[in-house]
């Protein structure tokens, strides 16, 4: 009988454990990417301001920012709060969702502007992406 309740119990902590590990995945899955997509904005914009010499890098970049940016609402899907993410993704969705999709039009927005090769529309791209990015970190992230 012993044995039966040790089992018991190690059973039921395994079905509280198991959502907790994949919260915690899902949270650093969501944080990984979401720092892959800021890495991509950052290295563009040192190779905009001419800070480090590889412009052939350029597509590389803008292209990681537009696939990215069409996971962000994937990742947010599942309510799996935590990291710098705030209550508030679950409890507007509709306004996140507004969000995400000016983040995926900035982005690809972004990438046409690349390959029309107009510079002026490019900068004006690259703003678009910061802006977009902006309008989720100022309501939906923790600072």
């Amino acid at each position: 009988m012993r044995a039966f309740s040790i089992t018991a119990v190690a059973a039921a902590l395994l079905v509280v454990a198991v959502p907790a590990q994949a919260d915690e995945a899902a949270i650093e899955y969501r944080q990984h990417v979401l720092s892959s997509m800021g890495g991509h904005m950052q290295g563009l914009v040192k190779l905009l301001r001419q800070q480090v010499p590889h412009q052939s890098h350029m597509p590389v970049h803008v292209n990681g920012i537009a696939t990215i940016s069409q996971v962000v609402g994937d990742i947010f899907a599942a309510e799996a709060p935590g990291g710098d993410a705030l209550d508030g993704i679950w409890e507007n969705p509709d306004d996140f969702g507004s969000k995400v999709s000016a983040l995926q039009e900035a982005a690809a927005n972004l990438k046409a502007a690349m390959d029309s090769g107009d510079m002026g529309a490019f900068g004006g791209a690259v703003q678009g992406v910061g802006q977009a990015c902006k309008g989720c970190h100022d309501n939906y992230r923790a600072e």
